[in-house]
């Protein structure tokens, strides 16, 4: 596991390294606002929701809440105030991430150590291991649920970066469960759970687990989710995560043969 943790280690320096882009999509929105661009907002508000759920993974509790906050206010403040908050939000980012320094991670192609065989991983030593569809467009995540789903959970994981993309394989292979980032760029996380179930067959009524900062009170998707579709916080801990993938899906298998 000292592998691993070296990795996770150096994938938190990248992370704060990278901040800065969070820092500029902000200031870039912000400045849109100020020039009458309503739609800004939006952006605002994703962004926001990006670094909340990066900079909470990662300990950063001052960031998180300043992200949550302006989550909170970007869709009913004045544009003014709004502005105003994104900037400070990508002031406070910038300065964290002008402390780090981008550590080298090992190349994700190069053989990773031995996942290991954990009750909540595998449900017994003759079982394939649990096919999981994950879905996120932030490169810092996508490197953290690679380390965590393949390494700690020993699922057998297909990771891909957009919505569109996760329908795609959806229709080409079959899955025990899927896990999607709640804010991407080509749809939401609900509207990508609706297009999923229209698919029909397994996708249907197959687990979907939404991770995101927030609640589904506060982007209001409470009533929306259906019976099948979960929802977990970041930040989370990944053998907590691979512990609540795994018990979502023994789960789901029961309720299937009873």
């Amino acid at each position: 596991m000292k592998a691993f943790e070296a990795r996770l280690a150096a994938l938190k320096q990248r992370m704060e390294a990278g901040l800065g882009q969070r820092a500029q999509a902000l200031k870039d929105a912000a400045d849109r606002l100020d020039n009458g661009d309503e739609g800004a907002r939006r952006e605002i508000k994703s962004q926001s929701h990006k670094l909340r759920g990066i900079a909470g993974t990662y300990g950063h509790q001052e960031l998180t809440d300043m992200a949550a906050h302006l989550e909170q206010r970007a869709s009913l403040s004045p544009p003014p105030v709004v502005a105003e908050l994104a900037r400070e939000l990508a002031d406070r980012a910038d300065e964290i991430g002008a402390t780090a320094t981008a550590g080298p991670l090992a190349d994700s192609q190069a053989p990773a150590p031995p996942a290991p065989r954990t009750e909540t991983a595998l449900a017994g030593p003759d079982r394939a291991p649990i096919r999981i569809l994950a879905v996120d467009d932030d490169p810092v995540t996508l490197k953290l649920l690679r380390l965590t789903l393949k390494q700690i959970g020993g699922f057998d994981a297909t990771i891909v970066e957009s919505a569109r993309t996760a329908l795609s394989e959806l229709q080409r292979g079959e899955f025990d469960v899927v896990l999607s980032d709640a804010m991407m760029p080509d749809m939401n996380g609900l509207e990508f759970c609706r297009q999923a179930r229209q698919q029909g067959g397994r996708a249907a009524t197959m687990p979907i687990i939404i991770l995101s900062a927030a609640t589904a009170d506060e982007l209001g998707w409470h009533q929306a989710l259906d019976q099948c579709t979960n929802w977990l916080r970041k930040p989370f801990r990944p053998s907590a995560l691979v512990k609540k993938i795994s018990q979502i899906v023994e789960e789901h298998e029961s309720s299937r043969h009873s």
